[in-house]
């Protein structure tokens, strides 16, 4: 891996496993020219959620009560990905957290969908398709929750 390259966790959420368009998200960033390192289809425990969303906890309570309950039992998939400023490239593709304001060509912009969404605003945004870490930091330590 060059000092250039990253590597970053992706998780494909239920939702895009419900709607069936893994294979076309994953081929988004496959052609961004980021490489697939690892995948894994698993299930989302209260304890990975605990760890995984740790400081979301910190930061938005709320939000995290909201969506520990929500996912919960429920399946993803946990991708590593690497190539130059995977982090940022990532995030980019994935588009903004809240896909009501998700703009075509990214992820949660084309795939997703009006109706999907809870009514209520505050919870508006769980099925956001996808997960990118937001840092390298949030990387290394998720990286190291979805693939121990």
């Amino acid at each position: 891996m060059s000092t250039r390259d990253e590597r970053t966790l992706v998780l494909l959420k239920p939702d895009t496993l419900r709607r069936r368009v893994c294979g076309e998200i994953l081929s988004r960033f496959e052609r961004a020219g980021l490489l697939l390192v690892d995948i894994r289809k698993t299930r989302f425990t209260r304890t990975i959620l605990a760890r995984h969303y740790g400081e979301l906890k910190a930061k938005n309570p709320a939000a995290y009560k909201r969506n520990v309950p929500y996912l919960a039992g429920r399946e993803a998939v946990a991708l590593i990905l690497q190539g130059p400023n995977a982090v940022a490239k990532a995030r980019a593709l994935a588009g903004p957290t809240d896909p009501l304001v998700a703009t075509p060509g990214t992820i949660r912009g084309d795939f997703s969908s009006d109706s999907i969404f809870f009514a209520d605003s505050e919870d508006r945004g769980l099925e956001n398709l996808v997960h990118a870490a937001d840092s390298v930091t949030s990387a290394r330590r998720e990286i190291r929750i979805w693939f121990p």
